[in-house]
C-alpha cells in the first residue's frame, strides 16, 4: 500500500493535457481501492478523483482551472489520510509513522544568504534579519514583532494564467488545529532532510536520486498544505516543485545558482511555518504573506525561463561510441549491454572482461562521452529562421551542382581540384542532412492525444478498448505533424465505431471482451510509416460491395479482387451504416484522410482480415521539402517521378502490347492487363520513341490499380528540393512542383494521381 501511495505521491502530472500521467494516475488509483483496508474519507476521495478525471478527460468541465486544482488537493488528501510516507519514513506499529531524528543545525550547513534579493526590498531585508537571529525550533512559536509588520500584507496575489495551483489568495481561518501542529512537525522534517538532500546535490548536481530526494519532501509540504488551504506554503512549495521537475526531466540544469534559489526557498518555508505556528498557538487567524512570497514565486519563474533554455542533450553511450570507432561490432555491443543490465554491471567492466575491448578504449570512450556532457547544449531558435536556413541550404546544394557540373569545370584533371571537389560535395550534404534533422519532431504528442479520443468513443459506443502505441520517438517533419493528426482522428474514430465489437459480441467470437487498437511509426528508408491496426471484425467485404452497386459505383457486373473491393471505402460520401450517430456514419471521413494524405505526397494501404481485424497504412515521405524522385526524359525534357508510386520500371516485348476495347493500349504485365499511359501525350512533348518497346515503362500504382507510364529514357534516382511553381500554375493536372537540377535547369515533378486521373476520365 505504502509503495502505491509513494507512487502517487511523486507522479507529477503536467496539467489537464497530460493524458498519460492522468491514466497512470487511474491505475494506481484501482490498485489502491483493491489492496483494501481504506479510510472512508480515503475511498470517497478517490470515488470524487475518478469523476473529476473522468470529466476532464471526457471535456465536460465547467471550469477546467478550478477542477482541476481540486484534483491536486484531493491527490495530496488521498495520501495524507491513506498515510503518506516521507522519503526516509517508516511505518511504526499500528500504521503510525515514524519519521525519525532529522535534526540538522544551521551553523553545520553554513550561513545562507539572499544574494538574489533586490537590496532594496523590505521584504527581504526583514528576511534576512530575521534569519540573522537564532532559528525556531519546532517548539518555538514567536516571531519578532519588526518583521510581523513586514510580513503580514495582506491581499491576494494576481492569478498567473500559467499555474493556477500557485495563486496565492488570503489565508483562510484555522480549520483544524491539531492537524496543523502535526503538519508544521513533518514539514520541519521534511526541510531538514531536503538540507541534508541538498549537500548530496551540490557534490553531483547530474545525480537523478539526488534531485529526487529534495523534489519529493517539496511534493509532500505542497500536498498537505494544499489540503489544508495554506496557499503561502502550498504556492511556494509548488513552484520549487515544478523547478526541481524541470531539473527531473533534464529540461534545466543544477548550478550553484539554482541550489541558492533553493536554499532560500527552504529559509522562507522556514519563516512561514514559524508565523503559521504563532498563529495556531495563539489561536488567531493565519494571514496572508502574499506579498513576499510572490516576489520569490517571479524571482524562481524567472529563472527556470532563463536557465531552461540551455538543457542537456541525451549523451551517446560507451558502447555506441566504441562502435562508432570500429572497436566493437554493433550486435556485440548489444549483446553485452543487455548482459551487463540482467547483471546490475557496467557495460565497460564487462567488455573488458569478456575480451572484446581494452580497458584503454573504454576509458577513452567514458572521457569523450564525459567531454561532450560538458560542451553539449541546445538552445530555442525561432522557426522561421530555421525555415529559412532550411531553404538556403537547399539553394547550396542546387548551386553546387550547377558549378561541380560546369563542362568547363568537369574538364580540369588538376588532381587537387579533384580532391576539394569530393570534399566540398560530402561537407554539403552532410550539412544539407542535418539542416534537415532539425525540421523534425517526434510523432509522440500527437499519438498521445488520441489516448483521450479512445475513452471519449468507447464511453459514447459502449463498447471497450485499449489504444496500445509504438514508436513513438519516430521523427516527423514538423510541418507535417498538424496535418497528420485529422487524418489519424478519422481512422480512430472508424477503429472504434465499425471495427470492435461490444463486448458480448466479442466474447461470443472467442475474443477479449476488451478491443486493442494499435498506432505505430517506424521510419523506413526515405520514408515514414503508421500504422493504425485494431482486432475488431474487419471490412465486410459483401457488404461494402453490395452498397456500392447500391450507389452506382461499380456495375453489377464488374469484376474487383478483395483489396480493390475495401478501397471502395474511401470513395466520397461512402458508408456502410444504416443509422448516422455522433460518431460516424455520415459517409464522411475516409475520402477526407486520403485526400489529406496524399496532399503530403503519401499513399494509404489497407489490409483487411475478416473477422480478426484491419490494418490500415501510411506511408508517407520523411519530409516535405524534399523528395525522392526518379528522372526521366520524355522527348528533350526531363521530368522527376516520385518513387513513392513506383513498382517497377522495364522494357516490354512486343507481344505484350495489345488494346483492349474500352481501355485502349495495355501491356502484359506477368499475365496481368495494365493500361498503357503515354507521357508524351499528356504532357505534350515530341518523343523520342513512340513504341513502348523502344523506350522504358514505369508501372506506377494508384488506388490499387497499376499503369503503365511510356517514358524514352531513365536517367537516374535521385533527391531534389521541392519548389512550388506559383498560384498561377498551381492547378495544372498531372504536376505538383517543380526541381532545380544540377546543371540549372528545371524539372516538373510529376503528380501520378492527377495523370491517372486524366487517363480514367478520358477513357470513360
Amino acid at each position: 500500500m505504502q509503495e502505491l501511495l509513494e507512487r502517487l505521491a511523486s507522479g507529477v502530472l503536467g496539467g489537464p493535457d497530460d493524458l498519460m500521467g492522468i491514466g497512470d494516475c487511474l491505475n494506481l488509483l484501482d490498485e489502491i481501492e483493491c489492496a483494501g483496508n481504506l479510510p472512508e474519507a480515503s475511498s470517497q476521495s478517490i470515488g470524487q478523483l475518478k469523476q473529476l478525471f473522468n470529466r476532464v478527460i471526457l471535456g465536460e468541465c465547467t471550469s477546467l482551472e478550478s477542477e482541476w486544482a481540486s484534483i491536486r488537493t484531493l491527490i495530496d488528501r488521498v495520501c495524507l489520510l491513506s498515510g503518506d510516507l516521507g522519503p526516509g519514513d517508516e511505518a511504526g506499529p499500528n500504521g503510525a509513522v515514524d519519521h525519525g531524528a532529522l535534526v540538522v543545525c544551521q551553523s553545520e550547513l553554513g550561513e545562507v544568504g539572499f544574494e538574489g534579493a533586490s537590496e532594496e526590498d523590505a521584504d527581504w531585508r526583514a528576511i534576512q534579519d530575521l534569519l540573522a537571529e537564532k532559528p525556531a525550533t519546532n517548539s518555538e512559536s514567536g516571531l519578532s514583532g519588526s518583521f510581523n509588520a513586514e510580513l503580514n500584507v495582506a491581499g491576494p496575489m494576481e492569478n498567473d494564467a500559467a499555474s493556477a495551483d500557485c495563486h496565492l489568495a488570503p489565508q483562510a481561518e484555522l480549520q483544524d488545529p491539531g492537524l496543523i501542529r502535526d503538519f508544521l512537525e513533518e514539514a520541519h522534517e521534511h526541510l531538514a532532510s531536503i538540507e541534508l538532500s541538498i549537500l548530496s546535490l551540490e557534490e553531483d548536481p547530474g545525480n537523478g536520486e539526488a534531485i529526487n530526494a529534495v523534489f519529493r519532501p517539496f511534493h509532500s509540504v505542497k500536498g498537505v498544505a494544499g489540503f489544508l488551504n495554506l496557499t503561502d506554503i502550498h504556492g511556494l512549495s509548488h513552484e520549487v516543485e515544478n523547478l526541481l521537475d524541470d531539473a527531473r526531466s533534464g529540461r534545466l540544469a543544477i548550478t550553484n545558482d539554482i541550489i541558492d534559489l533553493i536554499l532560500q526557498s527552504v529559509d522562507l518555508l522556514k519563516v512561514l511555518l514559524g508565523h503559521l505556528s504563532t498563529a495556531v498557538n495563539e489561536n488567531q487567524p493565519i494571514v496572508s504573506s502574499a506579498s513576499v512570497v510572490s516576489s520569490f514565486v517571479a524571482q524562481i519563474r524567472s529563472r527556470r525561463d532563463n536557465e531552461s533554455c540551455l538543457v542537456a542533450p541525451s549523451m551517446k553511450r560507451v558502447g555506441e561510441i566504441l562502435v562508432e570507432r570500429g572497436v566493437l561490432d554493433p550486435q556485440e555491443a548489444e549483446d553485452v549491454a543487455a548482459k551487463s543490465q540482467a547483471a546490475g554491471t557496467k557495460i565497460g567492466e564487462a567488455l573488458v572482461q569478456e575480451g572484446l575491448t581494452s580497458v584503454r578504449e573504454v576509458s577513452s570512450a567514458l572521457r569523450e562521452q564525459r567531454t561532450a556532457k560538458e560542451n553539449a547544449s541546445s538552445v530555442r531558435i525561432d522557426t522561421q529562421k530555421l525555415e529559412s536556413l532550411v531553404d538556403m541550404v537547399g539553394e547550396l546544394v542546387i548551386a553546387q551542382s550547377m558549378v561541380l557540373q560546369n563542362p568547363h569545370l568537369q574538364s580540369i584533371k588538376d588532381q587537387k581540384y579533384q580532391k576539394d571537389s569530393v570534399q566540398l560535395r560530402r561537407i554539403t550534404n552532410e550539412l544539407q542532412r542535418i539542416s534537415m534533422s532539425m525540421r523534425m519532431v517526434p510523432i509522440k504528442s500527437t499519438f498521445q492525444k488520441m489516448i483521450r479520443l479512445v475513452r471519449d468513443l468507447c464511453k459514447k459506443s459502449g463498447k471497450e478498448a485499449i489504444l496500445e502505441m509504438r514508436g513513438e520517438e519516430t521523427e516527423i517533419d514538423r510541418n507535417m505533424v498538424e496535418e497528420i493528426y485529422e487524418p489519424l482522428v478519422h481512422m480512430i474514430r472508424n477503429s472504434i465505431d465499425h471495427g470492435i465489437e461490444p463486448p458480448e459480441e466479442r466474447a461470443r467470437a472467442g475474443k477479449d471482451p476488451v478491443g486493442r487498437v494499435l498506432i505505430a511509426a517506424e521510419q523506413k528508408g526515405g520514408n515514414i510509416l503508421i500504422d493504425i491496426k485494431d482486432d475488431g471484425r474487419g471490412i465486410d467485404v459483401e457488404r461494402v460491395r453490395a452498397k456500392a452497386m447500391e450507389r452506382g459505383i461499380i456495375a453489377p457486373d464488374e469484376a474487383m479482387d478483395h483489396r480493390a473491393v475495401c478501397e471502395l471505402i474511401f470513395h466520397p460520401g461512402f458508408s456502410t451504416k444504416e443509422t448516422i450517430t455522433d460518431v460516424s456514419g455520415r459517409g464522411v471521413g475516409m475520402d477526407v484522410v486520403k485526400k489529406s494524405v496524399e496532399a503530403l505526397k503519401g499513399k494509404i494501404e489497407i489490409i483487411n482480415t475478416p473477422g480478426r481485424g484491419t490494418h490500415f497504412q501510411f506511408k508517407l515521405p520523411l519530409t516535405t521539402a524534399i523528395i525522392d524522385g526518379m528522372i526521366i526524359h520524355v522527348g528533350t525534357e526531363r521530368y522527376v517521378v516520385p518513387t513513392i508510386s513506383l513498382k517497377e520500371s522495364f522494357r516490354p516485348g512486343q507481344d505484350a502490347y495489345s488494346t483492349v476495347h474500352g481501355l485502349g493500349e495495355t501491356i502484359m504485365v506477368r499475365e496481368t492487363l495494365m493500361p498503357l499511359l503515354r507521357l508524351h501525350e499528356i504532357l505534350g512533348v515530341e518523343p523520342r520513341h513512340r513504341e513502348p518497346w523502344e523506350g522504358i515503362l514505369l508501372v506506377v500504382s494508384e488506388d490499387g490499380k497499376s499503369y503503365c507510364f511510356l517514358a524514352d529514357e531513365i536517367i537516374g534516382r535521385q533527391e531534389v528540393v521541392i519548389k512550388s511553381l506559383g498560384s498561377s500554375l498551381k492547378r495544372v493536372a498531372g504536376v505538383s512542383g517543380g526541381a532545380i537540377l544540377g546543371d540549372g535547369r528545371v524539372a516538373l515533378i510529376l503528380d501520378v494521381k492527377g495523370i491517372v486521373s486524366r487517363y480514367e476520365g478520358s477513357v470513360q
